[in-house]
């Protein structure tokens, strides 16, 4: 058996409350791409979607604090 990681964006469903987000992916674009790259690669241990890489390295670039104020201000959420 093998485990290979896959790491989202917010995507656009049901599921994740953010159906009607303009901000999140879409379902069809993240299946397409996430697809693409796990045939693309194959022995892979992480499939990144290009738009998860702002998330995913906002700390190792140093800018880890913007990363979540932009996240701050696209979240759905009430304060």
């Amino acid at each position: 058996m093998r485990i290979v990681e896959l790491e989202p964006p917010a995507v656009r469903t049901a599921l994740s409350g953010q159906e009607d987000s303009e901000h999140a992916m879409p379902l069809d674009e993240f299946v397409a791409e996430a697809l693409a790259l796990i045939e693309a690669q194959p022995d892979a241990e992480e499939i990144q979607v290009e738009r998860v890489k702002f998330l995913r390295y906002g700390e190792a670039r140093g800018d880890y604090d913007q990363v979540v104020a932009t996240l701050d201000g696209a979240a759905p959420h009430e304060r």
